[in-house]
């Protein structure tokens, strides 16, 4: 195994702004090798989970919502924010319930991964969902406007390979759940 790069110096915690679904941390921290301040950007958030929805006839549920920061609609799998003290399978099953309006017969945790280290705190927990029913059409939150599509599990791949998904975060669940 390698050797591990030094840990950095943390000199001090400048600034926190609370944007309600995260907060923003600035920290004045030093370079382990010479000693040189910079100044580093930290987002703590609640942990994220996403869901692979399988149904019983073998399709894949997914929603496509607008995202602001590419200011465009994206494919995606299901998942959201871990509400204050919920365990992360239940946080998926009701994110997929209330984002599609299908419940799972089975929750399988994938893994679990940090969406972007370099500025991020949080966690992202992925799951299959095996043997989903839809049993209502979803209860969205007032601020999504999101459509499901559902597709072949053979599909999958043929829309990562077009660009169709592109998600950097689907993409990984995607891996995790090949790679079972």
């Amino acid at each position: 195994m390698s050797q591990q790069p030094p840990q950095w110096t943390l000199l001090g915690e400048r600034s926190t702004k609370d944007f309600h679904i995260f907060r923003a941390r600035t920290l004045d921290v030093a370079d382990p090798r010479d000693g040189k301040p910079y100044v580093r950007t930290v987002i703590d958030a609640p942990d994220w989970c996403n869901v692979i929805p399988v149904t019983r006839a073998g399709e894949v549920v997914l929603v496509r919502q607008f995202r602001f920061g590419t200011w465009s609609n994206h494919l995606e799998l299901p998942g959201g924010m871990l509400d204050e003290g919920e365990a992360p399978p239940a946080a998926a099953a009701r994110e997929l319930e209330e984002e599609t309006g299908y419940r799972p017969a089975r929750l399988e945790p994938l893994g679990v991964s940090h969406p972007n280290p370099a500025v991020f705190a949080n966690r992202l927990h992925t799951f299959l969902a095996l043997d989903c029913d839809r049993v209502h059409d979803g209860r969205h939150d007032t601020s999504e406007d999101l459509r499901v599509e559902v597709v072949p599990r053979g599909e999958i791949k043929r829309l990562v390979r077009e660009g169709q998904i592109t998600h950097a975060l689907v993409l990984a669940a995607l891996l995790y759940e090949a790679w079972r």
